[in-house]
């Protein structure tokens, strides 16, 4: 084989290597931005129904389940498309597309962390993230969530708790408000301590949730102040939330929610 011979295969193998590999790479895009298309249809779907009387509220909640099972078939799809011709399942390829695969990861955390939310009222675990992403016959890892995985997708909650406490406040419901604040100034808590230089997407994440925050407590303030004067007189609370919460919408109206904030 002549020298030019050989440099012509050595060029037609890599030409096949790098066709190979963006082939892959749309495939895996294109599932992934699937997965955030579903994954906000979920919180759309949970809003609605989240300040509903009890037996709507737990139909909400198992309509949601079955659409985070349709999240879940796409997680398969990706970890299909990692493995194929790969001799670890998938594993090392994973980390070679795992920019690709993050928005779309990102998106489904904070849908699948609102939903354990509304069902329990508690923060869920990285263990159990990830094991809601294992294959349900053989227990893998479809895909793996790194801690910086978890808590971007949890910062970017704390937008979806600051809509749904005020979406409660407007329906004459008290008690929400008060423990969403409680729990998205816990969580903001936990979160500043990370340092910038270890996770330098979440500084603006924080400065987010610190938005969502103020706009929860003034309006947590208001309600604790016409209470001692108005608890019994559920109509004129109603109405000055409603005023509370305009008001915190004005004074909030240069940040746009957790949902700008993504890096999508």
């Amino acid at each position: 084989m002549s020298r030019r011979e050989h440099l012509s295969k050595t060029f037609e193998v890599y030409r096949a290597e790098l066709d190979s590999y963006n082939e892959r790479r749309e495939k895996i895009i294109i599932v992934s931005r699937a997965i955030t298309q579903l994954s906000k249809k979920l919180i759309f779907h949970l809003h609605r129904g989240a300040t509903a009387p009890a037996p709507a509220r737990a139909k909400n909640l198992k309509e949601a389940r079955a659409k985070e099972r349709e999240i879940w078939s796409n997680f398969v799809a990706i970890r299909n498309e990692l493995a194929a011709g790969s001799d670890d399942g998938g594993l090392e390829t994973f980390w070679r597309f795992n920019r690709q695969i993050a928005g779309g990861l990102e998106e489904f955390i904070e849908a699948y962390s609102f939903l354990y939310y509304l069902e329990t009222g508690e923060l869920v675990s990285l263990e159990h993230l990830q094991k809601q992403l294992t294959d349900s016959e053989t227990g893998e890892n479809l895909v793996v969530i790194t801690p910086e995985d978890y808590v971007l997708g949890m910062s970017d909650l704390t937008g979806e708790l600051m809509r749904y406490a005020t979406n409660a406040l407007s329906t004459g419901d008290h008690d929400t408000p008060l423990a969403v604040c409680n729990f998205v100034r816990t969580v903001k808590t936990l979160f500043d301590v990370i340092p910038e230089s270890v996770l330098y997407k979440l500084k603006k994440k924080q400065e987010e949730t610190t938005r969502s925050l103020e706009k929860i407590e003034k309006v947590c303030y208001a309600l604790r102040l016409r209470l001692v004067e108005f608890g019994d007189k559920p109509e004129v609370l109603r109405a000055m939330a409603k005023r509370a919460l305009d008001e915190a919408n004005m004074s909030s109206s240069g940040g746009g929610g957790a949902a700008e904030a993504r890096d999508d």
